[in-house]
């Protein structure tokens, strides 16, 4: 199924004392590009997030936001500093002494201290994390594939209206190719017995002159490949893998015959055939920039 390279999913979990939300969004770009912003304490999981991503998208610029929020007690531990609280203690009383302050030393002043309490975070268990993490990303991709596949879907059908008009026209440029090389010799014929002043032609030389003419101009070979490239497109159209590469090398080829064709017409409906072939080419090329 043919997907694009821009979407958006977005996944969220709560549970244990946590809430766990992913949001992951995808652009434009020729090669895999995954930019992943994690809360700190998930930094080391930042491979694992990697090599789940490479296993679902193969193109695009992928950006991951996680985020972790504590919905509970948490895992936050606070730690009383004993000492520190004594030597504070004894430092108000020798301050009380020395400038002869009467009344107590309250815990509500010393509570006043901050380096009194450390901060003490348990450590992380990654592996249980992941275990939390991944079915969260693993459904934020899954949002994100849908859409993708959405707008995958709406190219296709345009692609396909498209490769379908270009057929039409090399169609018509084989027959009025078959039309355009016996009115050429023609008018050949014509302007040589102009310039010879009506003076007996050789048709022998003619004959000849006119084969030599119809061997440059021959474009049946270019008109076959055309034919077999297109058909090549609209199989991969259909294909279960990403094809945005393939399809972009295809029509790059269509473009080179069409070029040849060009460059052999001899007649100027064939030429502006051409011309309409090459819009309908760059309309496409600008549509695959957007296929994975």
């Amino acid at each position: 199924m043919l997907r694009s390279m821009t979407g958006y999913g977005r996944a969220a979990w709560e549970g244990d004392g946590k809430r766990i939300e992913v949001e992951v969004k995808s652009f434009n770009h020729r090669f895999l590009d995954i930019v992943s912003h994690l809360p700190r304490k998930l930094e080391p999981l930042d491979p694992q997030v990697r090599t789940l991503v490479r296993q679902r998208l193969s193109r695009g610029r992928i950006e991951i936001g996680i985020q972790m929020e504590e919905c509970g007690e948490g895992e936050l531990k606070l730690e009383l500093n004993l000492s520190a609280a004594r030597e504070y203690y004894q430092a108000l009383r020798s301050l009380q002494e020395s400038l002869g302050i009467g009344g107590e030393i309250r815990v509500e002043t010393l509570a006043g201290f901050r380096d009194l309490f450390l901060r003490r975070e348990t450590p992380v268990d990654l592996e249980k994390e992941w275990s939390r993490v991944r079915p969260v990303l693993d459904e934020a991709l899954d949002r994100l594939e849908e859409m993708r596949g959405e707008e995958g879907r709406a190219l296709r059908g345009d692609l396909l209206s498209r490769i379908q008009q270009i057929d039409q026209i090399t169609q018509a440029i084989d027959e009025r190719n078959v039309q355009a090389l016996p009115a050429h010799r023609d008018r050949l014929a014509e302007r040589i017995r102009a310039l010879t002043e009506g003076l007996p032609l050789d048709p022998i030389r003619l004959a000849q002159e006119a084969a030599i003419l119809a061997e440059r101009s021959d474009i049946t070979e270019e008109l076959v490949r055309i034919r077999s490239h297109l058909n090549q497109l609209r199989e991969m159209l259909d294909r279960c893998e990403p094809v945005g590469r393939k399809l972009d090398f295809l029509t790059q080829e269509i473009h080179r015959e069409v070029n040849t064709i060009g460059s052999k017409a001899i007649d100027a409906a064939i030429g502006q055939a051409v011309v309409s072939i090459k819009s309908e080419l760059e309309k496409i090329r600008e549509q695959l920039q957007n296929i994975e």
